[in-house]
């Protein structure tokens, strides 16, 4: 292989907790010595990263972040990035994340970070370096992913290798973990905000109110008309100036 790290640079709410999971359990299921051995912060995550660019071991390192990292810090990298209709995604940020008093300029803001991502990615790096996978295929057709991650990865997986991971990440499975967290009072605890703590799964990173009953193309309910109109027209003229196009579900 030529690489021996991993980012996955997903803009907040876009399936990247599912991608890091799947990503992680194809290269355990495959005998790989992987770091980080349990999730982390983004600031541990990036040491490990950076600990590994150099290293001679054969050690993979797979790490999940919402931040930009520089090209130099990228020799030896592989990136997927998840993509999904912003207007969908801030939403899901918005109530996974309880905020209650989120602007709308707030949401304007959310909406243009998570399109400059993308162009960054797009701009930088070729088909070679990076993959990206389009948020709705995790639910509608997860089978899909894993051929494109078997080529960008450069590796051979099994059909019952990839029926048995979809199976362990999907929503079901994953509200499972999520209840019996719920449940346990050894679970890790993150700060959301000052005013919110909450559970985390230390090893799939996965918290309480990661799963949600939220569907695709539900966003204008959540908008007035005039806000829907200014959303649509603010996405427009971005889509266009960068060349990344989004179609909602509804």
């Amino acid at each position: 292989m030529n690489y021996r790290n991993i980012i996955i640079g997903s803009a907040p709410r876009t399936g990247g907790m599912w991608t890091y999971n799947v990503i992680r359990e194809i290269f355990v299921n495959q005998k790989k010595n992987i770091i980080p051995l349990s999730y982390c912060n983004d600031d541990e995550m990036l040491k490990h990263h950076c600990n590994n660019l150099n290293s001679h071991n054969d050690i993979i390192s797979i790490i999940k972040i919402h931040k930009i990292i520089k090209k130099q810090y990228t020799n030896k990298t592989k990136i997927v990035i998840n993509i999904r209709d912003p207007r969908d995604a801030v939403i899901s940020y918005k109530r996974f994340m309880k905020l209650k008093n989120y602007s709308f300029q707030q949401t304007i803001k959310f909406i243009n970070n998570s399109i400059d991502l993308i162009y960054y990615y797009r701009k930088n790096y070729n088909k070679e370096k990076l993959l990206e996978i389009n948020f709705n295929d995790i639910t509608d057709n997860p089978h899909k992913i894993f051929t494109k991650l078997e080529k960008f990865l450069y590796l051979k997986i099994n059909k019952k290798m990839v029926n048995k991971i979809i199976e362990k990440f999907s929503k079901k499975k994953v509200s499972e973990i999520i209840e019996k967290m719920r449940k346990t009072s050894k679970s890790n605890l993150v700060a959301l905000n000052k005013n919110t703590i909450r559970k985390l799964d230390e090893k799939t990173g996965f918290q309480i109110g990661h799963v949600s009953d939220y569907k695709e193309g539900d966003w204008q309910q959540h908008f007035s008309d005039k806000e829907i109109l200014d959303i649509n027209n603010k996405l427009e003229e971005l889509s266009h100036q960068k060349k990344i196009y989004f179609k909602s579900k509804n």
